[in-house]
């Protein structure tokens, strides 16, 4: 018997068995789905174009809508100059008036408020005058005038007692 003979049928029966197995899967699982994908590309590719057609006559009804916007526009732009001469003359007069009383109240703000500067400065003075009494009278206590005062407030203490 020829073994080799054996061995290289035995490898093309494998072979077939797997061409075929691989055939009946694909017939079986994959070409189903691709069809179905493909059926699925088709129907979404329908509705497309169904909304691509509604946006073009809502495109069309649009370019209607604002041709007649424009021509109302100009109506209406037409009839809004008198009414704006009107309204800015009357909005003057109210913001002079306006201007005026804010004028006033700012005139009183402005005098307050140069009243609380003074007061400041003159805190602000004080205060560095104090300050610099208050250096120069360290500087100028020595050891001897130092003892003299602690004497002083010690003996002021035992009087409070």
């Amino acid at each position: 018997m020829n073994y080799e003979l054996i061995a290289v049928w035995s490898q093309v029966v494998c072979f077939v068995a797997f061409a075929a197995f691989a055939v009946w899967i694909w017939q079986k699982a994959v070409t189903p789905a691709v069809a179905k994908a493909q059926e699925a590309q088709n129907q979404r590719l329908t509705e497309l174009e169904a909304r691509l057609a509604k946006m073009e006559a809502e495109r069309e009804e649009a370019r209607a809508a604002a041709a007649r916007a424009k021509e109302e526009a100009q109506l209406i732009v037409g009839r809004v100059g008198d009414l704006v001469a009107r309204e800015r003359e009357k909005y003057l007069a109210e913001i002079r008036s306006e201007g005026e009383r804010e004028l006033r109240s700012a005139e009183g703000e402005l005098e307050r408020a140069r009243h609380a500067a003074r007061e400041r400065l003159r805190e602000e003075t004080l205060a560095g005058a104090l300050a610099i009494a208050r250096e120069r009278a360290i500087a100028s206590v020595d050891a001897k005038a130092e003892s003299a005062l602690r004497d002083r407030f010690v003996a002021a203490l035992g009087e409070m007692r």
